[in-house]
């Protein structure tokens, strides 16, 4: 039965990408711990998500390449450590993790507004150009023209520029439509069932007596909620139908996840000791259910 439960966790786990996986693995279980992380035991955790060594290797082997990544080698023993680069990354998912469900967003009435121009033979650079805006909350009312609720229009147009978008405008106004209101970006139907669907999932997961399964599922459902930064742009309440399932559904995920934390830390821990009995203890204990993620 917990060879059964194993795999059926572990497949769907494996729904994330590696690299996101691999960033969760350190944001779960090592964050902010100053020694690096035994490679062995990132190897070991990789597994009981489904991954094969071989496509874990690969993985750090990238993340190093691109910067995510510091790798050592003392001996036989390889470690990996978050670079500054990748602590943001992590340190800006925690802040979202605290605030996103729990928190309503205040609004002033006003709409961030980007309007921009990029030709099509430079398709790599629209799709990317897309994927930080939707990360950031924005969502296109008209091709070329995107809006968000959050005061992020510096932000976003420095994003933009980044890519080396030159063709932007970026403003902070009202905003007036002939139709149902600007919020219509949004296709907050679908939201609504991508939630509905989450709940189930997060009610009919695994049995995770096994530390093994408790670890997959608390990554798996870690990884699902992510998504919501892409789905949900955290829009107030002014803007949204009622009753809007953001909070329940964060409190029921919250509840899961840090039903699933002994087991899930205590698996890593065995993962680490494994390699470095020394560091075992450093391992994060992260709670949702709580005002601070860690402790």
């Amino acid at each position: 039965m917990v060879v059964a439960e194993t795999t059926r966790a572990s497949g769907r786990a494996r729904r994330g990408s590696p690299v996101r996986q691999v960033l969760t693995l350190f944001g779960d279980y090592w964050w902010r711990v100053e020694e690096p992380l035994p490679s062995g035991a990132i190897i070991a955790a990789m597994g009981d998500l489904g991954v094969k060594e071989p496509a874990t290797r690969a993985t750090l082997s990238r993340m190093v390449q691109t910067g995510l990544l510091d790798a050592d080698r003392v001996g036989r023993r390889t470690t990996h450590a978050l670079t500054a680069r990748a602590k943001h990354i992590v340190e800006e998912e925690a802040q979202w993790l605290d605030t996103f469900g729990r928190r309503e967003p205040q609004w002033d009435g006003l709409w961030s507004v980007l309007a921009f121009s990029i030709p099509e033979s430079r398709r790599a650079v629209r799709h990317s150009a897309r994927s930080r805006l939707k990360w950031l909350g924005f969502a296109p009312l008209y091709d070329g023209l995107w809006i968000s609720p959050a005061d992020t229009a510096d932000e976003a147009m420095a994003q933009l520029r980044s890519l080396g978008v030159d063709d932007v405008t970026a403003m902070r106004a009202t905003l007036e439509t002939s139709f149902d209101g600007p919020q219509r970006a949004w296709d907050l139907a679908a939201v609504a069932r991508q939630y509905a669907e989450f709940e189930a999932d997060v009610k009919n997961g695994a049995d995770a007596a096994d530390p093994a399964v408790a670890l997959c599922e608390r990554s798996r459902l870690m990884l699902a909620w992510q998504a919501f930064r892409g789905l949900d742009a955290g829009l107030p309440a002014e803007l949204l139908p009622a009753p809007w399932p953001r909070a329940v559904t964060r409190r029921l995920f919250a509840e899961r996840y840090d039903e699933l934390a002994p087991g899930a830390e205590a698996r890593m821990r065995e993962h680490v000791a494994a390699i470095s009995p020394e560091l075992a203890a450093s391992v994060t204990e992260r709670r949702l259910g709580q005002q601070s993620n860690f402790r």
